[in-house]
Parts: structure tokens; sequence; C-alpha cells
């Protein structure tokens, strides 16, 4: 039943981001909407294969999708530097490819950096953001989202190195719930963004 409350999350977050891309025209919307998107092909996966999901080919690309065009989403909201970061998503994905066929350390070293700056992103650009009334404070749930999305991006990827940070039977008993609580704070924050 979990998984497909998070296939729901998955969709809800696609889409408000969509309905935001449609209405405004802006480059946040569409990244969200990627970011959404990618969400929703791993949900499905899930919610079908089980925690088989995480042994596909494209889990990692779009596992690592997700968090970073949120936050590329995000950036962009206010500094046309965005496109470095987007420069910096390829660069990371590349990076994933190449460690991927070479079955070296540097997949795992290019995805958790590019997790651990685009969480970082999620999380302390929108408290930046409504300190300095950029945005409206509804806009922090993003960041709350942004936490969880982090939880979630790490219990994944301590069961997929086989090395789970908790018992596995917990990881897998909250995995769903992080993920779609994750999906719901980050569409609610969405949603305000552009109601504000």
């Amino acid at each position: 039943m979990h998984e497909w409350v998070t296939v729901i999350s998955a969709l809800i977050l696609t889409g408000v981001s969509l309905y935001g891309y449609f209405t405004q025209k802006s480059i946040e919307y569409l990244s969200w909407t990627i970011s959404g998107l990618a969400f929703l092909v791993i949900s499905l996966a899930l919610a079908s294969m089980g925690l088989d999901a995480l042994a596909l080919s494209i889990t990692p690309y779009l596992g690592s999708i997700y968090p970073s065009f949120m936050a590329l989403g995000v950036i962009a909201i206010k500094y046309k530097e965005w496109r470095y970061y987007l420069a910096f998503i390829f660069l990371m994905l590349i990076l994933i490819a190449i460690g991927n066929i070479q079955a070296s350390m540097l997949k795992t070293m290019s995805q958790v950096s590019l997790h651990t700056i685009s969480g970082l992103i999620i999380i302390v650009l929108p408290v930046i953001y409504t300190i300095k009334k950029y945005v409206p404070a509804g806009f922090l749930i993003l960041a709350l989202g942004g936490i969880t999305i982090g939880i979630g991006g790490m219990a994944l990827a301590s069961i997929a190195a086989g090395k789970p940070i908790l018992p596995l039977e917990l990881v897998i008993r909250l995995l769903h719930p992080i993920l779609y609580t994750s999906a719901f704070l980050l569409a609610l924050g969405i949603y305000l963004y552009l109601r504000g």
C-alpha cells in the first residue's frame, strides 16, 4: 500500500510542477517537473519491482536527477547562474556513467557530491530566500522536503550499497513513508511558491 502512496505523491509533485510551468513558463518549474518525472519513474519501479528496482542500471541516474533538478529549480528562482549548476549536474552524470563502466569509486564520489550539494541547496536556499523575502514564508516547507529527501536518499543508497545505515527491516519499513513525505512536502512548497 505504501508503495502506491509514493506513486501518488510523485504524481502530485510532477503535476504541481507541470502546472507551474504551463502557467509561469519559467526554468524553476521546468526543473521541478524534470525532478518530479525522475521520482515518478523511481516510485513506479519500486512499486512494481520492490527493492529490485535499485539494481536497475537507470536507478543511479534517476536518483541523482531527482534532487539535483529540484536544487536547480531553487537556484533558478533568484540566480541566473543556474546554468553553471546545470553544467555541474551533467558533468556528475557523465562521471557516474564513466564510474559505472569502470566499476570505480568515481561513481560513488560523483553521486555523493551531487546528492550532498543538491541537498544543501534545497535546505539552505529556501531559508535564505524567505529571510530576504524573495519568496513567501510557505516556501520553507520545501526545505523540510529537502531534509526528508536527504534521509530517503541515504536510506536508498545504503541499501543499494549493501550496507544499510539502520537495520534493513527498519529501513525497508520507513523507506516509502520517507519518500512520499518528502514528495508531498516538496509539492506543497512549490504550490505555495506558485500561489505566493
